[in-house]
């Protein structure tokens, strides 16, 4: 009995089902051509470097530390603001693309896991693109602790070293999209059967 109600309901929402499907597909399509394929993540070990002279009390040790941890929270800060984003995208021979301000200051995403590392982390479509623009962030970070390092006039320097990109497919992005382009396809689908058939 409950096979033939099924089967009646099937029949009857065949066309409902058929575009949720055409839905997903679309949804699973439009993901795999235009969005992000590959997730990447960048650690960034940050150190000051160079001793601080102290005639009574050795506080260096602590001292450098402290400067590690802020100079952590500038690093970060950096990857916030879309000048980062412009100058990696530049150093990397790469177009960034139409955009505004707000989705620039969004591109990456840095958060200090401890006081002297920062994990760095953005989307591309290509290995190659994940590549590119990890190298050209090391370039920056290096060019920015430099200058940083010339103008605090104390012989003391920054440092920001990178580590190899790790870089990994998002094979699920694809596949959560088309569900839920399913589902959406799925609920339009009915509401446009209800109402055809209320209305008519």
């Amino acid at each position: 009995m409950s096979l033939q109600i099924f089967q009646k309901y099937a029949k009857r929402y065949r066309a409902v089902l058929i575009f949720a499907l055409l839905t997903a597909l679309a949804a699973g399509f439009f993901t795999w051509r235009t969005g992000e394929r590959y997730s990447v993540s960048l650690a960034v070990s940050v150190s000051r470097l160079g001793t601080q002279q102290a005639s009574d009390y050795k506080y260096d040790s602590y001292y450098a530390m402290k400067a590690s941890d802020e100079f952590g929270d500038t690093v970060a800060g950096w990857f916030k603001t879309p000048e980062m984003t412009a100058a990696v995208y530049k150093k990397a021979n790469m177009n960034l693309g139409g955009t505004n301000l707000n989705n620039m200051a969004r591109r990456f995403q840095a958060s200090k896991i401890s006081p002297n590392v920062v994990d760095v982390r953005f989307g591309v479509k290509t290995e190659e693109e994940g590549r590119n623009l990890a190298l050209a962030m090391t370039g920056i970070l290096q060019d920015k602790s430099s200058l940083l390092s010339s103008l605090s006039g104390q012989g003391i320097a920054f440092a920001a070293m990178t580590s190899e990109p790790v870089i990994v497919k998002n094979t699920y992005a694809i596949w959560w999209n088309a569900l839920a382009g399913f589902l959406a396809g799925l609920v339009l689908g009915i509401f446009i059967r209800v109402a055809k058939e209320y209305f008519g």
